[in-house]
């Protein structure tokens, strides 16, 4: 009987060490291949989370550290307008083998989850982010004098 009790708590024990495997394994980093159109756009990166900062010329890859979600992407070409996006983290498998975990020790294993969730292990960013810049197009602008003679032709951007 305390053999079996033993092994049980052993069980538990190990169940309980296992649920957070996403923190030991997985990466707390994400590489994210970032693409725009047109290439050779340059993109600066700014994290919220975290003290992360990062410039490149697409296309490229970067690893960004899951403690920096949410990430402000700005990228700018010249001939088009600078474009503002976010990239966030997203849900991971380590997600469903935590919740797997917890079902099948009872619930014993549901540290483990919370430290993986409380530490980002259990989402990532996704792999590919891509973006399309819109062409900065000047507008040509009529005008005329006050007193109606001379007309201008101005482009406004």
């Amino acid at each position: 009987m305390a053999r079996k009790w033993g092994r049980m708590v052993v069980g538990l024990a190990a169940a309980a060490t296992v649920a957070a495997c996403a923190s030991i394994a997985g990466p707390n980093e994400s590489s994210v291949n970032i693409r725009t159109s047109p290439d050779r756009a340059r993109c600066e990166l700014k994290g919220r989370g975290e003290a992360f900062a990062a410039s490149v010329e697409t296309p490229a890859s970067v690893s960004i550290p899951t403690a920096a979600a949410p990430v402000t992407v700005t990228c700018t070409a010249p001939g088009y307008k600078p474009t503002v996006h976010s990239l966030d983290l997203t849900p991971n498998g380590w997600i469903w083998g935590n919740a797997g975990l917890v079902l099948a020790t009872g619930g014993v294993a549901i540290i483990g989850a919370l430290v993986d969730t409380g530490n980002g292990a259990s989402r990532s960013f996704k792999s590919e982010a891509s973006f399309t810049l819109d062409a900065d197009r000047p507008r040509m602008v009529k005008t005329r004098s006050r007193d109606g003679g001379q007309q201008l032709d101005l482009q406004a951007r």
